[in-house]
C-alpha cells in the first residue's frame, strides 16, 4: 500500500476544498476546481476500498469490529432484565 500517495492526495483534495471557497477564483476555475474534486474523491474512494488496503488494515475481520463496537455502546447491555 503506497501511503505517500494516498496522504498526498488527501491533502491535495484539502487545497482544492479550500480553494473552490475562495471569492479570488472566477467562476470557470471553481467549476474546473469542482470537478477535479469529485475525481480525487473517486481516487481517494477506491484506494481505500482497494484490496491493498483493506488486506492492512484486516478488514476480513470488519464483521466482528462492528460487532464489539455494538457491545461497547450499548447502553442497556450492562443493565440485567432490560431489553
Amino acid at each position: 500500500m503506497d501511503f505517500e500517495e494516498l496522504l498526498a492526495l488527501i491533502e491535495i483534495r484539502k487545497y482544492v476544498v479550500n480553494s473552490v471557497a475562495l471569492p479570488a477564483i472566477d467562476r470557470k476555475t471553481v467549476n474546473e476546481l469542482n470537478g477535479i474534486l469529485l475525481l480525487l474523491d473517486n481516487k481517494i474512494i477506491g484506494l481505500l476500498t482497494g484490496p491493498a488496503f483493506k488486506d492492512y488494515i484486516g478488514y476480513k475481520n470488519v464483521q466482528e469490529a462492528k460487532e464489539n463496537a455494538a457491545r461497547i455502546t450499548n447502553i442497556y447491555s450492562g443493565i440485567k432484565g432490560r431489553k
